[in-house]
């Protein structure tokens, strides 16, 4: 749920509006309203959904590595429901007669009623392996991955206003005197200028 947090109130306070403050819970209602920040953010900052969605399937493969300890060679996809932002995690399985690795395999007649019906013994299959507790650890990684791609954004952004005056005169403000350096403010960035 989107609403303004007390550890937001010091980003308001200083003019700057807050990323998001989200609260998730189990409810359907909630991931829709995940889905609706998420394209605000998007929006406002000016992202590609589609390069950030990508960035935080990414994000969650690994998160889900790291908490199943998983080999790299086992293939792991992630899909994301646009409507309810909800996260399902599948992962590559040995489709076996006997189970003795969980994180790895599945009984012959799971693989069937997951509709894979002419799978035999012996063959892997892409099984549905979302964690009970995956949501939590679903927003916290959207959390990081939209910031980490916020920053990247307003630096690409600071790159292509500045390389564009290349050659220009600019006008600065001196912030710091230090050994061989002279730093210049320059409004939402800093220059180093040798001496």
């Amino acid at each position: 749920k989107r609403n303004a947090s007390s550890t937001n109130s010091g980003a308001m306070e200083s003019g700057h509006s807050p990323l998001f403050c989200l609260h998730v819970t189990g409810s359907k209602e909630m991931k829709s309203e995940f889905m609706v920040a998420f394209n605000e953010i998007c929006e406002a900052r000016g992202l590609s959904k589609e390069v950030v969605i990508e960035a935080l399937k990414t994000a969650l493969v690994s998160a889900y590595r790291r908490n199943t300890n998983i080999s790299n060679n086992q293939d792991v996809i992630v899909e994301i429901d646009e409507r309810t932002g909800e996260p399902t995690i599948y992962s590559e399985k040995e489709v076996v007669e006997w189970v003795l690795e969980p994180r790895t395999e599945v009984l012959l007649k799971s693989a069937q009623a997951a509709g894979y019906p002419d799978t035999e013994l012996g063959e892997t299959v892409m099984m549905d392996s979302t964690p009970e507790n995956f949501g939590r650890i679903a927003a916290q990684t959207a959390k990081q991955v939209i910031l980490q791609r916020v920053r990247e954004a307003e630096r690409e952004k600071l790159y292509e206003d500045f390389s564009a005056r290349e050659g220009e005169i600019v006008n600065g403000t001196v912030q710091s005197v230090s050994g061989q350096n002279i730093t210049i403010g320059l409004g939402r960035t800093e220059a180093i200028l040798p001496k």
